[in-house]
């Protein structure tokens, strides 16, 4: 049976005072902490009642949550988006950093969001960080990363990863994102055990392919 016109238009409120209870908290937790904002900061810039803030979301806590998840998440597709077909884990890691760097330089906002947002992001066994894990992990068995454990290589490549975004968002931030990313990216790689000759090529390589549609 067809929901009826009602429900359809119900629905539909709900589904924009929802969005936009999301893109109020993601703008003001990009400039602000959770702590500094309130219920009724966020519904005053969502332009709500506050009564509906309490229809989709148990506290501001819970609205921070889901920000942090649905933008890691895009971040995250984005990474396999550009890995798809990519077996070898240097690459995949070079790749991969690149994105997290272009999507800074491309959602400002999003990712200042998702930098103060992510609390536990540097835990080894967080589900965030499963794939870079597996990365990881792959790099470790074939050989192409070398003399650390799994979860000093998780540490140096979301340090890096975050020291990139963190870069990128600043209000002096270096006009070539791309120079940034295969800067880091070699150093990462190199920190990793990759040869030098090997970790240039594959940064370069992965700057230039990502960053061409910047």
């Amino acid at each position: 049976m067809m929901p009826q016109p009602e429900v359809l238009k119900t629905d539909r409120r709900r589904a924009r005072t929802r969005a936009a209870l999301l893109q109020a908290g993601q703008s003001l937790f990009a400039a602000q902490s959770v702590d500094a904002v309130s219920v009724d900061d966020i519904v005053l810039a969502a332009d709500v009642a506050k009564g509906s803030f309490y229809n989709h979301f148990t506290d501001k806590d819970a609205l921070a949550r889901e920000i942090a998840a649905r933008v890691r998440a895009e971040a995250e597709a984005e990474v396999d988006a550009a890995n798809a077909g990519i077996a070898d884990p240097a690459q995949r890691m070079a790749r991969g950093q690149a994105v997290f760097v272009r999507y800074a330089a491309r959602n400002p906002e999003r990712a200042r969001a998702m930098m103060r947002l992510h609390a536990g992001a540097t835990l080894p066994n967080a589900p965030m960080n499963r794939g870079l894990r597996a990365d990881i992990v792959a790099g470790l068995a074939d050989g192409s990363f070398r003399d650390l454990t799994v979860e000093t290589g998780l540490l140096m490549a979301m340090g890096t990863g975050m020291v990139a975004v963190t870069r990128v968002l600043e209000a002096d931030a270096l006009a070539d994102p791309a120079a940034l990313s295969r800067e880091l990216s070699f150093g990462l790689l190199r920190g990793l055990g990759v040869a030098e000759t090997t970790a240039r090529d594959i940064s370069e390589a992965a700057a230039i392919d990502i960053f061409k549609e910047l």
